[in-house]
């Protein structure tokens, strides 16, 4: 198993594990209100941002991270 395999599954239980925390905590909350959510699917390097509108900045700044992210590390390796 090379490093990059191994990144790639750490990397992968890091980012189930915040999403089970971040679960926890927003049921820990409790509390009525409208919900709001986004998010960002990244096809190769091209983004589809959903969601609500107030989120749309953020998605959008996330998504080009993402794609820098893409694009370096395609040259880089």
């Amino acid at each position: 198993m090379n490093w990059m395999t191994v990144i790639g599954l750490i990397l992968l239980f890091l980012g189930v594990l915040i999403v089970l925390v971040a679960i926890g905590f927003l049921r820990s909350l409790g509390g009525s209100g409208k919900t709001r959510f986004g998010g960002v699917i990244m096809l190769g390097p091209i983004p589809i941002i959903f969601g609500d509108r107030s989120f749309t900045s953020i998605l959008l700044i996330v998504a080009a991270v993402f794609m820098i992210m893409f694009v370096v590390l395609t040259f880089v390796l």
